[in-house]
């Protein structure tokens, strides 16, 4: 029997797709009644996922005025980037004698998927997610509490303000560098996959 799925837990994923679809919480702040009639639930999963949201840093909830995006400031982004320079570099170099051909697979599928996502179906909410998974997936490896908590927050955060940046020119070139790091990671070139996901990084921080 698997784990029992609460309702607030769907609540949680359904507001987090209507944020990444642009639908709702644009220009004008979503109220908690329109989101009871919107997702067809109870107040109260609704409510506990926005409290998750907001403890998230994703959202705020004004009293009398409804919920809107919290927005990152620029010096939160730029600070965000360093600690995941920081993170993911030092993660890489940890799991490289020990990583799988298996895991290594992993990477290689997520980034054909990215390709057929972005590329083929113009999804780009779709890619948003893979590339959350393809940098997870080398925390995981590390198996590092503290740096996979302070990771899911921190993507959790650059989701929402990246995906607002509707089809920018430079994903193409995203999935390109995702390609390279695993090529590099395949032919056990630690210093060049270092290098390539020092590009890949520093690339995205110049684009915010």
């Amino acid at each position: 029997m698997g784990p029992r799925i609460l309702l607030k837990d769907v609540a949680y994923k359904k507001i987090i797709e209507m944020i990444l679809q642009g639908d709702y919480f644009t220009d004008n702040h979503t109220s908690e009644n329109q989101l009871v009639e919107l997702l067809q639930m109870s107040r109260t999963p609704i409510r506990e996922a926005l409290q998750r949201l907001q403890h998230d840093g994703i959202v705020k909830i004004i009293p009398n005025q409804g919920i809107a995006i919290q927005e990152l400031s620029l010096k939160e982004l730029n600070n965000m980037f360093d600690m995941r320079l920081a993170i993911e570099t030092f993660s890489l170099r940890q799991i490289f004698r020990s990583i799988t051909d298996q895991q290594i697979h992993y990477l290689e599928r997520n980034v054909e998927q990215q390709r057929e996502g972005f590329l083929k179906d113009q999804d780009f909410v779709k890619f948003l997610m893979l590339d959350g998974e393809f940098h997870e997936h080398l925390i995981k490896i590390n198996d590092n509490k503290l740096f996979i908590d302070t990771m899911s927050y921190i993507r959790t955060r650059f989701f929402f303000d990246i995906s607002r940046q509707k089809y920018p020119e430079t994903t193409q070139k995203r999935i390109e560098e995702h390609a390279r790091i695993v090529e590099a990671i395949k032919a056990r070139d630690e210093e060049l996959a270092i290098k390539e996901l020092k590009t890949h990084l520093i690339n995205a921080k110049a684009n915010i």
